[in-house]
């Protein structure tokens, strides 16, 4: 199976502190792929340098190489809007809209990334919140739902906007 991700030599500094040495791995194409280790060990840190999280942390110095689909994420002509679009990411500790309904959190990015309409984008929504089970409670608030009902519409939202690989 062809890989849609390589990483080689991957190494990663914030300062003078070395979190990431030596990264080598091929991600296949239609896998689930598991990282596992203690806390601290920089399994998070490697997952926000595939969609160039990284590049907002100040003082952040990455060498090696890493690809998505053959080509160069950190190449210069690299559309990162693109690029965190096709390679989504789910954070442990997620931020749900709390003003915004959940159906208006899953909404927003097909809207404004994709650039789909209301309907489609609502219509896309409901299946993704039924799939994580919690399509009946659409039109409520984050704060309405249990941690887990929450971390579920996290999910919903990240593949609103079809990634084709999700961290």
């Amino acid at each position: 199976m062809n890989p849609i991700m390589t990483v080689k030599d991957l190494c990663l500094w914030y300062g003078s502190h070395q979190a990431l040495k030596n990264i080598t791995i091929d991600i296949p194409e239609k896998s689930i792929t598991a990282l596992i280790g203690p806390s601290g060990c920089g399994k998070s840190t490697f997952l926000k340098t595939l969609n160039r999280m990284n590049d907002l942390v100040p003082d952040v110095k990455i060498t090696g190489d890493v690809r998505y689909r053959g080509e160069d994420i950190f190449d210069a002509a690299q559309d990162v809007n693109e690029l965190r679009r096709e390679v989504g990411m789910v954070f442990q500790s997620y931020n749900l809209f709390a003003h915004k309904t959940l159906l208006d959190n899953v909404t927003l990015g097909p809207r404004r990334i994709r650039k789909i309409s209301k309907s489609e984008a609502e219509a896309e929504a409901m299946k993704l919140l039924a799939k994580v089970g919690v399509d009946s409670q659409a039109h409520k608030m984050p704060a309405q739902l249990s941690g887990g009902q929450q971390q579920r519409v996290a999910i919903a939202r990240a593949l609103a906007n079809d990634p084709q690989v999700l961290l």
